[in-house]
């Protein structure tokens, strides 16, 4: 009787210490996922303002929107709206690909209101696939 008194208690403090464990593991892969996706919002809305600054003449908001789109594209893998929405590596994959032409072109953005605010509200929520669309429809326009 002894003996099976010791085995549930060592069983039942085994069990306690990998509970412990296992919701402090979790508790830290939630952490990092949080911190990867405001991540990928915060560059998707770094967009914005490096448009902003594109100017007539002054073409140097492409290079900078290149890289926040280049941090979003590399994030996106990893963020959770990549399993909500399944093209948001595709879109910010051709992000890239239009600010590099718009770049190379040295073209003006005739709808830089329209820009602006869509990425803001794309940044506020990545998995508005109608937002994606206008966005992408809006640089393909310029």
């Amino acid at each position: 009787m002894k003996m099976s008194k010791l085995i549930l208690g060592i069983c039942l403090i085994a069990s306690l210490a990998l509970n412990v464990y296992l919701i402090k593991n979790q508790m830290t892969s939630n952490n990092k996922q949080q911190k990867i996706d405001l991540d990928f919002k915060a560059s998707i809305g770094r967009i914005s303002g490096s448009l902003d600054s594109v100017t007539d003449g002054n073409y140097t908001g492409y290079l900078t929107a290149i890289e926040h789109a280049s941090k979003a594209h590399a994030l996106s893998k990893y963020s959770s709206y990549n399993h909500e929405t399944s093209n948001i590596t595709g879109t910010t994959s051709e992000l890239i690909h239009q600010f590099r032409s718009l770049y190379a072109n040295q073209k003006n953005l005739t709808d830089k209101e329209r820009l602006l605010q869509g990425f803001q509200q794309l940044s506020a929520d990545p998995n508005n696939r109608e937002t994606m669309d206008d966005l992408l429809m809006l640089l393909n326009k310029q």
